[in-house]
C-alpha cells in the first residue's frame, strides 16, 4: 500500500470518498451533485486544497483505495473549535476491511501532530463501523449533533 499527500488532482477521488462516507449505510443519502448543492456539506472540499489543508490518499498497485483530509471547517459537522481540523475518511468498497482506514488515520494524524495542531475533530453516527475505529484510536465522545456524534483526538 501507497500513503501519499492528497493534492489538488484528487479532488474527484475525495469527493468519491466524501460520498462513501455520507452514504456509509449502502442508501445514496448524497450525489456529487447534491453534495455539492448542499454548502453544510460540500464546505469539507470546497477550494481544496486550501492553506492549511492536509490529507492522505492510500493506492493499492496504483489504484485510489481510500483517503482521508482535514481542515479547518467552521460549523462542520464535528466542528468543536476554530483551530481544530475536522477529519473526513472514505474507503471504496472493494478495499474495505485490509486495514486502509487505519493506516490512513494513522498517517494523518502524524500529519496533524507535525502540523502542531493539539487536537483533530469529526463526526460519525454511532452505528457506523467507522466509529468503532476511531474510537480504538482514541478519540473521545464530546457531544451529540443530530443523529452523530462528534469525537475529539488528543495529540
Amino acid at each position: 500500500m501507497l500513503l501519499r499527500p492528497a493534492t489538488a488532482d484528487d479532488l474527484d477521488f475525495l469527493a468519491a470518498m466524501m460520498l462513501e462516507a455520507c452514504n456509509w449505510t449502502g442508501e445514496n443519502w448524497f450525489t456529487l451533485e447534491t453534495a455539492r448543492a448542499d454548502d453544510k456539506v460540500w464546505r469539507y472540499l470546497d477550494g481544496w486544497p486550501q492553506t492549511g489543508d492536509f490529507g492522505v490518499v492510500a493506492e493499492l498497485d496504483g489504484v485510489p483505495a481510500g483517503a482521508t483530509w482535514a481542515r479547518l471547517v467552521p460549523g462542520g459537522y464535528g466542528y468543536v473549535a476554530d483551530d481544530v481540523p475536522e477529519l473526513t475518511l472514505g474507503v471504496a468498497p472493494a478495499y474495505r476491511r485490509r486495514g486502509i482506514a487505519r493506516a490512513l488515520l494513522t498517517t494523518l494524524t502524524d500529519t496533524a501532530r507535525a502540523a502542531s495542531y493539539r487536537r483533530l475533530s469529526l463526526s460519525v453516527d454511532p452505528n457506523n463501523p467507522a466509529a468503532t475505529l476511531y474510537r480504538s484510536v482514541g478519540f473521545q465522545f464530546v457531544e451529540i449533533n443530530g443523529t452523530s456524534e462528534t469525537l475529539v483526538l488528543n495529540l
